[in-house]
């Protein structure tokens, strides 16, 4: 419920040491390094290092792996899912132990296979149009090397399907030449036409004007059947070849894992390579400036030591704008990526994923009130993350949606929602029991909207007033208690008497006219002419409008709620119309399950999006600064390995 308190971390360190000391701080995952302008660099004598060779090397190399992993992973005997744990590995005992030039090895192999692969398939390609040429001459018998004698010219070709050969050859017997019938297909007639020399002009005239292309038979000399034959001999060919690699492909598989670390490995020194390029310094030495959290500035104090830096750890100066990292107790920090999505706080202000978190668990189960989907959110949500090797990141996305389910559960308990009114249709339609008017502990919303719209209304005021709490909390904290009195106050005596006046309570008329004088009398008090005090006072009011607005957002509580409730009733009237019977039944469940596993899916996505809303638009509108830049340390690439805890703490 907290931001964490910044160290901002300058230091000078030996160029020879930079790359093993910024790998070194990647272990630690708490330093941010910033890159340096080089005009600051310049005026403090300092300058930027040279662009770095290695940066391209490396880049071919990572793509290298990623393609041989790509190529890899269908031919591993353990497939990988979004579930798989990551390899525990020591990513610098792993290059130190060879094992890194050996997965280099595998990696090379796949590349070779890879590109021996795009070969056949483009020689593949070749040699299946070559036989489907040679097919469609079969009937053919003369050398296709032979074009031509002394005297005569042959021309081998197709025209267009349906074309009547025997009127072309009528034309072309006036002209010293013959047409030969090879055979025809679905697109095209072929055909051989023997002519003299002297004729070939007009006898192309006569074949162009029918639609007849040249075929082109490139480097095939004997007959059709013969080259038909040898395309086929290398289709079968290829096919082996490509059996062979996909063979070896399944040995190379074996080693994956390795392949997986080195990309890991790889990923990370381009990471350390491109801070290293960003460091200005001298002939000797490089400048490491950046932000350590101050709960870890002994740890990263150790590592300066140990590569005996010249370093200081600082307060943040004025104007310096700190990144942010979020503090929350380990419930409450599963709704920091909500708060993500939209900003992050400004550094030194207020980290609202706690009140958010318990606003939003609230809101999200009225809004989805049901206790049979609360159930199956929950039971599917926290059994993922109590039994699979999730990452921190989906750990949270999931327990979020698990808490959100309990919330579902109690909710409709409250409102008699059980897969919609799953129940009573089951009592009335199937079981022959007369089901009573509702299961609801609190009110129905079907039977009772209007009761549903003042319960949602009211949790949105109760959301409002606490957005306006923060806000004064805040204004208390910078030392402005008497602004937080005077601007939190006010509003909330004025709406004390709205709310008074309207219940008919006695006495109700003057606390809302005690509210309105509050307004109008504190809310132009920095105004130093008195008629602009009272006017501005007076226009204060006019916010009431705002608030107006922002509670009636609220009303979307119950559309959603109400829509969700009217799906699965109609689902289970679907469900339920065949009656107490075998068929009947079968139908009840087939319908039961698919329609409220759709019902869920949808109204779960809609819920979500609706109650980040209100709380970005309404609840944040009211305290919340935004702008805040997310703390993002140096950290080892973990894409496919995480560094076990006892990883040694060597140089």
């Amino acid at each position: 419920m907290a931001i964490s308190k910044m160290k901002r971390l300058s230091a000078f360190c030996l160029r020879e040491d930079t790359d093993r000391l910024i790998k070194k701080l990647m272990r630690l995952r708490c330093v941010s390094l910033e890159r340096a302008a080089e005009e600051s660099a310049s005026a403090s004598g300092l300058a930027l290092p040279p662009p770095d060779g290695r940066r391209a090397e490396l880049e071919n190399e990572i793509a290298e792996t990623t393609q041989a992993l790509e190529l890899l992973h269908p031919y591993s005997k353990e497939k990988k899912s979004l579930f798989s744990p990551l390899i525990s590995a020591d990513l610098a005992e792993f290059e130190r132990s060879g094992r890194a030039e050996k997965a280099k090895e595998t990696v090379r192999a796949a590349g070779e296979i890879r590109r021996r692969l795009a070969e056949i398939g483009t020689e593949r390609v070749r040699a299946e149009g070559d036989l489907a040429l040679c097919r469609a001459w079969r009937a053919y018998d003369m050398p296709l090397s032979f074009t031509s004698t002394r005297l005569t010219e042959v021309l081998t070709g197709s025209f267009p399907a349906g074309t009547l050969l025997s009127r072309v050859s009528e034309e072309l017997s006036e002209h010293s030449a013959m047409l030969e019938e090879i055979g025809s297909d679905h697109t095209a007639e072929y055909a051989a036409v023997l002519c003299h020399q002297d004729e070939n002009d007009e006898v192309a005239r006569i074949l162009s004007a029918h639609g007849f292309l040249r075929a082109s038979f490139r480097e095939m000399k004997d007959t059709p059947a013969v080259e038909g034959e040898r395309a086929q001999r290398r289709l079968d060919s290829l096919a082996a070849e490509e059996e062979g690699l996909k063979e070896r492909l399944s040995l190379l598989a074996d080693g994956i894992a390795d392949a997986e670390i080195l990309s890991d490995l790889q990923k990370t020194s381009l990471a350390a390579l491109d801070a290293a390029g960003g460091l200005a310094g001298t002939e000797h030495t490089d400048l490491l400036s950046g932000w350590v959290p101050e709960k870890n500035a002994a740890k990263a104090a150790a590592v300066l030591d140990l590569y005996g830096c010249a370093y200081e750890l600082t307060d943040p100066a004025e104007g310096d704008e700190p990144p942010v990292l979020l503090e929350n107790k380990s419930f409450f920090s599963n709704f920091e990526w909500v708060m993500g999505m939209y900003s992050y706080p400004l550094y030194g202000s207020y980290d609202p994923s706690a009140v958010m978190g318990i606003f939003y668990i609230i809101i999200f189960g009225l809004m989805f009130a049901d206790a049979g989907y609360g159930f199956v959110l929950s039971l599917v949500c926290l059994l993922a993350v109590k039994l699979l090797p999730l990452k921190a990141t989906m750990k949270r996305f999931l327990s979020m949606f698990g808490w959100c389910g309990l919330s579902c559960m109690i909710w409709g308990v409250l409102l008699g929602s059980y897969f919609g009114d799953f129940p009573l249709q089951l009592m009335n339609n199937m079981l022959g029991i007369r089901a009573p008017e509702s299961l609801a502990l609190l009110l129905d919303p079907l039977q009772n909207p209007m009761g549903f719209l003042i319960l949602s209304l009211g949790v949105g005021a109760v959301h409002l007033i606490a957005g306006m709490a923060v806000r004064g909390y805040m204004m208390i904290r910078r030392g402005h208690a008497l602004d937080a009195v005077l601007d939190i106050g006010s509003p909330w005596l004025l709406f004390a008497g709205i709310g008074l006046f309207a219940a008919g309570v006695p006495g109700g008329i003057w606390v809302l006219v005690a509210g309105v004088c509050a307004m109008v009398f504190t809310q132009g008090r920095r105004e130093k002419n008195v008629f602009m005090k009272f006017i501005k006072g007076l226009g204060s009011l006019y916010g009431l409008i705002n608030y107006a607005s922002d509670l009636l957002s609220y009303s979307r509580i119950m559309a959603l709620g109400l829509a969700s409730a009217v799906v699965g009733q109609v689902v289970n009237i679907l469900a339920t119309i065949g009656g107490p019977s075998v068929v009947g039944f079968l139908v009840m469940i087939l319908v039961f399950l698919f329609g409220h596993l759709l019902n869920l899916a949808i109204n779960l996505l809609g819920t979500f999006v609706h109650t980040s809303r209100l709380q970005y638009i309404e609840f944040f509108g009211k305290f919340f600064e935004d702008g805040g830049e997310p703390f993002t340390p140096l950290s080892v690439s973990n894409e496919y390995s995480e560094e076990p805890a006892d990883a040694p703490s060597d140089r």
